[in-house]
């Protein structure tokens, strides 16, 4: 207990760089640049995934880039959805850390602004857990340990498919940190800036983890009241309206366009489908270069993406040995297993199927979908990250006991053996750990992303208009389509998230019923469209009329006439 007490003194002094943390620094670099291999081929126009998710925040991470160069609001693109604009924070994006790498996106364009902001996520994740396990323990070798078992969870690798702003994981373990130092002691002024900085930057990077660090913050600060004996009363309560301060700010953009009745919250039966099985976190990741192959046809799971949550074999066992001293082993583990409940779901689900799909037992989390705000909370699953983190900070508490790498846990005459004794350990830990979590980052899971030539077309034509594709009803295409804003600057009808349709957006969708016809030509025109725009192979006689007939109406409706036709996109104008 003298080394956890001393560890705890530490908590609050001032940090200090030194050569070994440097080396650290450098592994963490290395690791970012094996963590982005499949892009570094052209890192301006590769995305890791398929054409989805990453198409629509690449287009969020140029304008936000754009908005900052020209003075114009980073939250509100004003060319789409005319006159409103079009409220990105309509879907949940990392803003602030593309605000970060802005200038890069200025310099090398949007895909590799989105890029960077990826290679910068998973750095900070190692860099931070690791910063936290080294103040508690002295240990370097621990500290590495953490930040690997957090930076390379395949939970992070599964998101780096397309949702950046969830694999922006690094401000968790500052913000728990921050809250410790805060519930722990009579907090200073420093100590409260600090929490509530790291709750802006919780909310600044998703307002996933926002929810998710709130729920899971007040469990935390709870079992440390428990744990400690401490009265809130005597000071620990200033973290509350630290924490109120720092997640009003975050969540301003949000909050905003939330009066105007933009967001949807989510039915129970489009929230259930995303909760986590028990299994999710135990089976490794179906991408490892060696058992992956098994593990996929052993237990396939479809829903991968999401449900990716495997807290790793050598991270668990050495986050048990970390539990026969470590003080703070009843806060870590209380707060890891509520997120684990919470991850979970509505109710308990195997393979994706419900245990009982008509007779549910209701687990918390469908009591807390009723609330405001965590109504709009879509994948539960997402919780998992918490139980990661835990886990992996506990592995590192473990690794620093194993190796007796923290000074104060090392008698004056063991100096020597211990010193052996972590020299041989440690890199072995580190090793089985890169291992463990290491997945398979295959040049076929990624795509190229360019301008469409329709974009250069439009970027070719003078002046500012407006312009409408026909018919939008694909995610994919609402994606590129938004993306090309980029390239051609027109105005145009978009939207941020399916479930949370802008109301100038579903009016043009109204406005287009029966097209093509002189009835909606005219309530189209009378948006003061110049050209809509239609792509081919959309009228499939499915999703839209059959194109032969498309082009058999066209030619019956005086209104419309063809202008050209650029690689499968009709130009047609008003007459």
């Amino acid at each position: 207990m003298v080394g956890v007490r001393n560890a705890q003194a530490r908590t609050h002094t001032t940090w200090q760089f030194h050569p070994g943390d440097y080396l650290v620094v450098a592994i963490f670099i290395c690791t970012t640049v094996v963590m982005m291999y499949a892009v570094l081929e052209s890192p301006t126009s590769l995305l890791l995934g398929w054409a989805g998710d990453n198409i629509q925040y690449v287009y969020a991470a140029g304008w936000i880039a754009e908005a900052l160069r020209t003075g114009a609001s980073p939250f509100v693109d004003p060319r789409i959805n005319p006159p409103e604009g079009l409220a990105l924070t309509a879907t949940d994006v990392p803003y602030l850390g593309y605000m970060v790498v802005a200038p890069l996106t200025w310099i090398f364009g949007p895909v590799f602004g989105y890029n960077a902001q990826l290679a910068l996520a998973h750095f900070l994740s190692g860099l931070c857990a690791y910063l936290w396990v080294h103040r508690l323990t002295g240990s370097r070798t621990g500290g590495l340990v953490a930040g690997l078992a957090f930076m390379l969870a395949p939970f992070r690798h599964a998101h780096s498919y397309g949702h950046p702003q969830i694999v922006s994981t690094y401000p968790l373990p500052l913000f728990f940190w921050a809250l410790d130092a805060s519930l722990r002691s009579q907090p200073d002024r420093k100590a409260l800036a600090g929490l509530a900085g790291a709750t802006f930057l919780l909310g600044a990077a998703s307002q996933y983890y926002l929810v998710i660090g709130l729920l899971c913050g007040l469990v935390y600060a709870l079992l440390t009241f428990v744990t400690r004996r401490l009265n809130p009363l005597r000071g620990a309560w200033l973290a509350a309206p630290a924490v109120l301060i720092g997640a009003l700010f975050a969540a301003t953009p949000y909050l905003v366009i939330a009066q105007e009745g933009t967001y949807n919250t989510y039915t129970t039966e489009k929230t259930r489908m995303w909760s986590a099985s028990p299994m999710n976190f135990i089976v490794p990741y179906h991408l490892h270069p060696l058992w992956g192959t098994l593990v996929e046809q052993l237990r396939t799971e479809t829903l991968w993406g999401e449900k990716t949550l495997y807290v790793g074999l050598v991270p668990g066992v050495l986050a048990l040995v970390a539990l026969r001293t470590f003080e703070r082993r009843f806060v870590w583990v209380g707060t890891g297993l509520f997120a684990f409940i919470l991850a979970l779901g509505t109710d308990l689900h195997t393979g994706n199927i419900p245990l009982q799909p008509d007779r549910p037992i209701w687990l918390p989390a469908y009591y807390l979908h009723q609330l405001p705000i965590i109504g709009l909370m879509r994948v539960w699953a997402r919780f998992g990250i918490v139980t990661i983190l835990f886990v992996a900070l506990l592995a590192g508490i473990g690794a620093a006991q194993l190796t007796h790498c923290s000074k104060e846990v090392v008698r004056p005459g063991d100096h020597t053996l211990k010193h052996r004794r972590s020299l041989l350990l440690a890199p072995l830990i580190i090793l089985l750990v890169a291992l463990d979590l290491s997945p398979i980052y295959r040049t076929t899971d990624r795509i190229t992303l360019a301008p469409r030539p329709i974009d250069n077309w439009l970027a070719q034509q003078p002046g500012d208009f407006i312009i409408g594709f026909e018919p939008v009803i694909d995610d994919k295409i609402n994606y590129y389509i938004l993306f090309g804003t980029l390239i051609h600057g027109k105005q145009t009808f978009a939207f941020m998230h399916q479930a949370h349709i802008p109301s100038v957006f579903q009016d043009f969708n109204e406005r287009s019923r029966g097209f093509p016809d002189s009835a909606s030509a005219q309530r189209l025109r009378d948006l003061g469209i110049r050209y809509l725009l239609l792509e081919k192979h959309m009228f499939d006689g499915k999703r839209a009329f059959r194109w032969d007939v498309v082009e058999q109406r066209l030619a019956e409706t005086p209104e419309l006439y063809v202008v050209t036709e650029v690689d499968g996109v009709v130009v047609v104008g008003f007459r």
